[in-house]
């Protein structure tokens, strides 16, 4: 009997944390978060009600019933999209897509909160933004704000015909000291 309410305490939970939303979930997918806060609500009443063999097999449940759905996630994408979902966009061209920050219930000042945090001043800089299936945001700059990589600053170097070594400061390497013990 306890095994069926262990298998129902799972799906159920999941089903709401599925319908929270993806703003809510910081690193974890649903099924995680919610196998990992089952988990340690059974251990806290294992402890009281003195339960152990219980417990014991509902977590096993509980873990056996993640690594399922894991593993149908991978074969089945129609599954992997129930299950684990997939990414939202909310900013297309520098354009914030309200109707979808509607979906996932998100204001505009919670987004432009992480742009923030991302270290982006301006929402025109971002090409294409997402809400990501574990809540975090994947973005996506403009040419014109993305930085400067090393490769591309070395070939402009060579396009002004500037020598590398004109612009390296005297050596101080902090191994250096090491190397030489």
């Amino acid at each position: 009997m306890f095994v069926l309410e262990a298998v129902g305490i799972i799906i159920s939970g999941f089903i709401l944390l599925r319908i929270a939303g993806k703003k809510v979930v910081a690193e974890m997918t649903p099924l995680e978060l919610v196998t990992t806060l089952a988990i340690g609500t059974i251990i806290g009443h294992a402890v009281s009600e003195n339960a152990l063999w219980k417990t014991i097999v509902t977590i096993a449940i509980f873990v056996a019933v993640l690594i399922l759905f894991q593993t149908l996630a991978l074969k089945w994408e129609l599954f992997h999209k129930l299950i684990i979902g997939s990414p939202t966009l909310v900013i297309r061209d520098g354009v914030i897509l309200k109707p979808n920050l509607a979906k996932l219930r998100m204001t505009t000042e919670q987004l432009e909160m992480r742009i923030r945090q991302q270290g982006i001043s301006n929402v025109s800089d971002i090409h294409i933004a997402t809400i990501e299936i574990n809540g975090q945001l994947g973005y996506e700059l403009i040419e014109s704000a993305k930085p400067v990589t090393h490769g591309e600053f070395e070939q402009l170097l060579k396009f002004l015909k500037v020598e590398r070594t004109d612009l390296k400061p005297k050596s101080h390497n902090v191994f250096e000291k090491i190397n030489q013990s």
